[in-house]
């Protein structure tokens, strides 16, 4: 999958834009504030409909604008697709999502067009932070790659969130338990395809992980392990889920929340045998990072037959020398859009092209 063009109108200090990367490695060059993270957002906008750093969409309006937009073309094996987002400012407007000259009006009809892999400082926290952080990872790789998921996430948390409603109301003595059977067997049968494709994903991450941690680091003895951690065997889903939901019922009813499901699984990262998030130092947790994201454009690339997008938003400045060249090397596969702040964070990398960034203005170096 490639690029060809990036079209933006009004979009964060951008007023118009039109960007048509190389085929390899582009790095965006620039100093804080200049607006290089701006354009990897908007790419990222045009894949899955949304911001990677805001759930504002007006925020990304050029100030003073009525509307700002990002649209993208890309290749693809199988021909070309063009892609965009179209963002009001009013409240009364909301957001107009293209695919090939239609407006689309779900996010999931774009799942797929145009495929990216973002790692940006805030994914740090995919491994320091709570097990949340980690499920959005995991979803977010399949609901790009498998569509169908996408959905098959949206019915389980629409189920959920009536379920929780329910039991609310159940406490404050508004329904009965016997409701809470329909809502039961809904969530057990949606669980079952999110369960199986969850189980898969992992144990290829963690597999291609490890791997991309040992090339980056150049530590072999250092071993990267991911498990998911689910109170729902993959094998027996919807049988198991009805039974620990039934057997929760008093507690979801005290605590007016359901505490079995795949709400609450957890991906468990391990380096060498002790808990990342604990026990790593910012490098090793930078790298493990880093290494996820890797491996997840190499399963992308496996369910859909090419390669992701990939955006690499100010990842140079914390490496030293040699493991920039060998992160330049591992993804040159990849087209590769990168950020940095200094010219000589490039040196020996072998970017292939390099782009001034000021103030809403791009050229090359």
């Amino acid at each position: 999958m490639v690029l060809q063009r990036l079209q933006l109108q009004n979009f964060r200090n951008y007023q118009r834009l039109t960007l048509k990367p190389v085929k390899g490695v582009t790095a965006l060059v620039g100093e804080n504030g200049a607006g290089k993270t701006n354009v990897l957002e908007a790419i990222h906008l045009c894949c899955l409909g949304k911001s990677h750093r805001t759930n504002d969409d007006q925020a990304m309006i050029l100030s003073g604008s009525q509307s700002g937009a990002a649209y993208a073309k890309i290749r693809r094996t199988n021909g070309e697709n063009e892609v965009g987002v179209r963002l009001y400012s009013s409240q009364r407007q909301k957001k107009r999502i293209f695919a090939d000259g239609k407006t689309v009006g779900r996010i999931g009809e774009l799942m797929g067009k145009m495929t990216c892999v973002m790692f940006a400082p805030e994914d740090l926290d995919m491994i320091k932070g709570g097990p949340a952080l980690r499920r959005r990872f995991l979803d977010m790789l399949l609901s790009q790659s498998r569509p169908s998921y996408f959905y098959a996430l949206q019915g389980y948390y629409a189920v959920l969130k009536q379920r929780n409603a329910l039991l609310r109301s159940i406490n404050q003595g508004g329904a009965r338990t016997p409701a809470l059977d329909i809502w039961d067997e809904q969530l057990a049968a949606r669980a079952i395809q999110i369960a199986l494709q969850r189980a898969d994903a992992v144990l290829q991450l963690n597999k291609l992980a490890q791997e991309q941690y040992a090339f980056i680091s150049d530590k072999p003895k250092e071993v990267l392990s991911l498990q998911l951690r689910t109170q729902i065997d993959a094998d027996k889903v919807e049988e198991q889920m009805l039974s620990l939901l039934r057997a929760s019922r008093d507690d979801d009813i005290r605590r007016q929340t359901t505490l079995i499901g795949l709400h609450r699984d957890e991906l468990f990262i391990t380096l060498s045998g002790k808990e990342l998030k604990l026990f790593g130092s910012q490098g090793q947790i930078r790298t493990a990072a880093l290494a996820l994201k890797l491996a997840q454009m190499d399963i992308i690339e496996d369910l859909q037959g090419e390669m992701p997008i990939l955006l690499l938003d100010d990842v140079l400045s914390e490496l030293d020398a040699k493991r920039r060249t060998r992160l330049i090397m591992r993804i040159r596969r990849a087209q590769t859009l990168m950020t940095c702040t200094d010219l000589k964070e490039l040196r020996g990398t072998g970017v292939d092209c390099a782009l001034s960034v000021q103030q809403g203005t791009i050229q090359v170096l």
